[in-house]
């Protein structure tokens, strides 16, 4: 069955609102009643939309999943695979200063606290973190001279770093609040592809 636009824009007020909510507090952290006071949707027509918790969550995660993929696709700008690789992680560094590094990456935060306990989160995250590898895997394939990677590594080895140290300098940057250990990440990525 189609949703109403009323519903649709209640239930993306929803996913946005809790968003943030989980960014501050974590999954564990944050309430059903948390949930009801910052959206100011009724109990009961949270639950006609959302079964639980656990779905609303899921239901962010899936929600924030999309839209990262989109931002992973608009973010390889460039006139070279290795330049795209580059200019992507760069555009995730920015975003990650916008938000003067409170909350760090739901996906990141979500995996430390969930994903060992929970196999529909683990599912969903794996979604995100083996996609955002191969979209950099498929660059560093492609770029053959354009890159002197600085490494005997293969692009799919070598992608799975580049994610790790980003993901890793979000965590140091959120924990110090300096954007300094986010900008020596980026400069040890672009070290590692000759850039």
């Amino acid at each position: 069955m189609a949703l109403s636009e009323k519903s649709k824009k209640t239930q993306d007020h929803v996913l946005k609102t809790t968003r943030a909510i989980l960014m501050a507090n974590g999954f564990h952290n944050t309430t059903i009643n948390d949930i009801i006071k910052a959206t100011g949707v009724k109990k009961g027509n949270l639950y006609y939309h959302f079964s639980s918790k656990e779905e609303i969550c899921l239901a962010v995660l899936e929600d924030a999943k999309e839209e990262f993929f989109t931002f992973l696709a608009q973010s390889l700008q460039g006139d070279s695979p290795c330049a795209k690789v580059v200019n992507s992680c760069q555009a995730i560094i920015v975003a990650q200063k916008k938000q003067i590094l409170v909350g760090g990456c739901l996906f990141g935060n979500a995996a430390l606290e969930m994903s060992d306990s929970n196999p529909r989160f683990a599912t969903v995250l794996q979604d995100v973190f083996v996609h955002w590898v191969g979209v950099i895997d498929a660059q560093l394939s492609l770029a053959g001279p354009d890159c002197s990677l600085n490494t005997n590594l293969s692009p799919s080895v070598l992608a799975k770093a580049i994610v790790a140290t980003i993901e890793g300098g979000i965590m140091m940057s959120r924990v110090s609040k300096e954007p300094a250990d986010l900008d020596d990440c980026f400069v040890v990525i672009k070290a590692m592809l000759g850039k």
